[in-house]
């Protein structure tokens, strides 16, 4: 079976993620990888160990076309501009939540990736951990009554160092509702 290579656009930690990710599964791999952050670049190449295309930004990943999938894992604020170029390329894509930081953003989205050829995806890896699986197939099997509220506490490190601090800015993330709720949907 073919390899199904991947594009990695923003080279930061959930690149890094996916990286380790990717590694696990036989018929795929991380060939490109694109960001302005020579840093980010590195850091990524060194849990590769494997040559791998880097780029300064996402135009010119495009470009070389040799990705099958692209996936985006830049900054949220930066998702819509990518989106809006790696869209015309009718290949998969798999960006990081958030898709958008405002609904106007992702209503664009949705109307640019209406009928759209391939595969479009935004990463919501909780839903698939078994406790989180076992949890909505309750709900929706009406398991636990009818839920009104439900609370979770996340134990992490307070924020993640990120180039620039982009990620201590609601204009950035899209503010804390979106940026953490997200990851429990």
């Amino acid at each position: 079976m073919k390899k199904i290579k991947y594009g990695i656009i923003g080279a930061g930690t959930m690149a890094r993620e996916h990286i380790l990710n990717i590694s696990l599964i036989d018929n795929a791999e991380v060939v490109a990888l694109a960001d302005p952050h020579e840093d980010s670049l590195n850091q990524c190449k060194e849990i590769l160990k494997t040559k791998v295309y880097c780029f300064k930004n996402h135009l010119e990943m495009i470009e070389k076309n040799i990705v099958d999938v692209y996936l985006i894992s830049s900054p949220n604020f930066t998702h819509i501009e990518i989106l809006k170029d790696v869209i015309k390329t009718k290949k998969h894509i798999l960006v990081e939540k958030p898709l958008c930081t405002n609904t106007k953003d992702c209503l664009e989205i949705k109307k640019l990736t209406k009928d759209y050829p391939s595969v479009f995806w935004t990463a919501m890896e909780y839903r698939y951990m078994p406790p989180v699986s076992k949890f909505i197939n309750e709900i929706h099997n009406n398991k636990i009554g009818d839920l009104k509220t439900l609370t979770i506490r996340e134990h992490r490190f307070p924020f993640l160092k990120k180039v620039n601090d982009w990620n201590r800015f609601e204009e950035n993330t899209g503010g804390t509702l979106v940026e953490k709720m997200l990851s429990f949907l």
